[in-house]
């Protein structure tokens, strides 16, 4: 059940290599979530849906010891007669979710299943349109360097067990060349000055707005003399259409409450979350409200979103010197502007951006997200070329490679919960590594607004009414805080790392799980009680959490997911 190593180009259409990639994520989600047994004989897999009395079978070329298996091109439906029916992306789909909302629902189901559906659609569509692009400037993005920016960009197939992972709902088709990653946008920001009684902000100490210095120059002409009573705010040009539209907007721009200063400044490149953006050159960075649903949410800075990123921001910056180090960096937001145009606290997020600055080395840092990702029709990860472009051609022991990865990653994220009580929300596309000589030099971790801190310890700590309040909304018991790092660093970000490194290699995914276990047992040398605790917990139980997105999709419930068990595959 192992494929080609081989990096040969697979002469794939658009459209097929997105059905795909699709039916994998449906299915090992499926799977992953209802814990449906595989009957395999040799590379053949049976999948019995027994409340539908269906069977699915195909291609079994890589079992993953994380559920990330891979299949071959085609797929069929046993029939009764034992015959076999060819099974497309919508007619294979909708047998899993007949099954599933025969499970979950106990009333009529055809809505949850038509609605599931519609979003699998839109993110298979998107997807192609994606791909389509990368078909036609196949030799500029192969070809040339991989860089931080590139990698950002080509995160064509996004979550592997997500079911609609390039779903988005409110950019038309024609506007996705204008705002999507995936087909290398970039763009100047929108800017406004808002009259200062609308804004609330708040800084980390040292900091404040970091706005480029043409768009400053620019508004104060602009301005004149009452410069000095407006705030200068930055929007994704697309969200600048949408408010424009808005009645309270448009009462405030009459009466020069906001005044729109349009399009300036320097070119900003979306980056894999779409509505975050980056100017390298100048190091600006923002976190932009964008009224559109990508994947199951709708992706603007709420109130309490911003409180928390600013909350965890505080205490960070209170530690930096203690826990960032020459190898491990997190990228920290500096502050935010909240746009007040509504009566109610929470009634504007339209308007609030968050500042996340980053200085870094666009040449030689990767978001991880993407290099776990070929490119289209390829079989080589992007990983794999990163290295080999850091260290002239050579390619170092991948054992060896893993190692240094969890050494200034899984360690210090460890470490910095049990001492600190802080964890992280560090998941692939949260995660970023620069590479020097081939090796892993530094990781960064972004995107505070995931943090979780640790209630008991930040009280220990003297935070609570100095850094943070009592109900800051950045507090957790310690065993969320610990669930929350078990997922997004062990489960989502090394599951699929591991996944990655023993499926181009052609092994098993648990020769490289023992390297993590071999690296945590050396660890508990020199653990505290609660570092142990963690590496105890790691080795001896018999599950991992995994977030359950396909069934928390059709269940609604993407604010509040479901969680599953799976089985751990670094247990002693």
């Amino acid at each position: 059940m192992l494929g080609q190593k081989t990096n040969v180009s697979v002469s794939k259409s658009s459209a097929e290599l997105a059905e795909q990639a699709t039916i994998r994520a449906v299915l090992n989600s499926y799977l992953r979530e209802t814990k449906a047994p595989l009957e395999t004989e040799r590379d053949v897999f049976i999948l019995k849906l027994p409340s539908i009395g269906k069977s699915i079978t195909g291609e079994l070329l890589y079992s993953s010891a994380i559920g990330q298996h891979a299949y071959g091109p085609v797929f069929h439906e046993i029939m009764p007669d034992g015959a076999h029916r060819q099974l497309e992306l919508s007619s294979l789909a909708r047998l899993l979710l007949d099954e599933l909302g025969a499970k979950e629902t106990s009333g009529p189901r055809s809505a949850y299943v038509s609605q599931l559906m519609a979003h699998i659609e839109n993110s298979y569509r998107k997807m192609s349109m994606h791909l389509d692009y990368y078909q036609s400037h196949r030799q500029s993005l192969v070809k040339g360097k991989l860089d931080c920016i590139k990698s950002e960009q080509s995160l064509y197939y996004g979550h592997p067990f997500h079911p609609y992972p390039k779903s988005t709902e409110g950019f038309q088709d024609e506007e996705l060349a204008m705002y999507s990653p995936e087909m290398g946008a970039a763009f100047q920001l929108h800017y406004f000055a808002i009259q200062e009684e609308l804004v609330y902000e708040e800084w980390l100490e040292g900091h404040g707005p970091k706005l480029p210095d043409d768009v400053e120059v620019h508004a104060k002409q602009q301005l004149t003399d009452g410069a000095g009573t407006y705030k200068i705010v930055p929007m994704h040009p697309w969200q600048a259409a949408f408010v424009f539209q808005l009645p309270q907007v448009q009462a405030r721009l009459q009466r020069g409450k906001i005044i729109s200063l349009g399009l300036l400044g320097p070119v900003f490149y979306p980056t894999s979350s779409v509505r975050t953006v980056w100017n390298p050159a100048g190091g600006y960075g923002y976190k932009l409200p964008l009224h559109v649903r990508i994947t199951n949410l709708v992706r603007e800075n709420s109130w309490e979103q911003a409180r928390r990123t600013m909350d965890a921001a505080k205490v960070i910056h209170h530690l930096q010197d203690d826990i960032q180090s020459d190898s491990f960096q997190i990228l920290s937001e500096t502050g935010f502007s909240h746009i007040r145009i509504d009566s109610s606290e929470d009634a504007s997020p339209y308007f609030t951006v968050i500042h996340r600055p980053i200085v870094l080395e666009n040449d030689s840092t990767y978001v991880v997200a993407s290099l776990l990702e070929s490119f289209p029709g390829e079989t080589e990860p992007k990983l794999i070329q990163a290295i080999r472009q850091s260290d002239q051609g050579r390619q170092p022991n991948l054992d060896l490679w893993l190692e240094r990865y969890l050494q200034i990653s899984l360690l210090p994220l460890m470490r910095l919960l049990a001492r600190r009580g802080i964890s992280f929300e560090a998941h692939l596309q949260n995660s970023l590594v620069s590479l020097k000589n081939g090796w892993p030099d530094c990781y960064y971790v972004r995107d505070l607004e995931g943090v979780s801190i640790d209630r008991q310890l930040a009280a220990q700590s003297g935070w609570i009414g100095t850094l943070v309040d009592a109900d800051s909304p950045v507090l957790y018991e310690e065993a969320q805080a610990w669930m929350r790092t078990k997922y997004y660093f062990i489960v989502n970000h090394l599951g699929s790392l591991i996944h990655t490194i023993a499926a181009f290699r052609q092994v098993g995914e648990e020769h490289y799980w023992r390297i993590v276990q071999k690296l945590l047992q050396q660890e508990k040398a020199t653990a505290d009680k609660r570092l142990l605790a963690y590496i105890n917990d790691l080795l001896q139980s018999d599950s991992l959490p995994a977030k359950a997105n396909l069934r928390s999709c059709f269940l609604i419930r993407g604010e509040t997911p479901l969680f599953v068990d799976i089985p751990n595959p670094m247990k002693e």
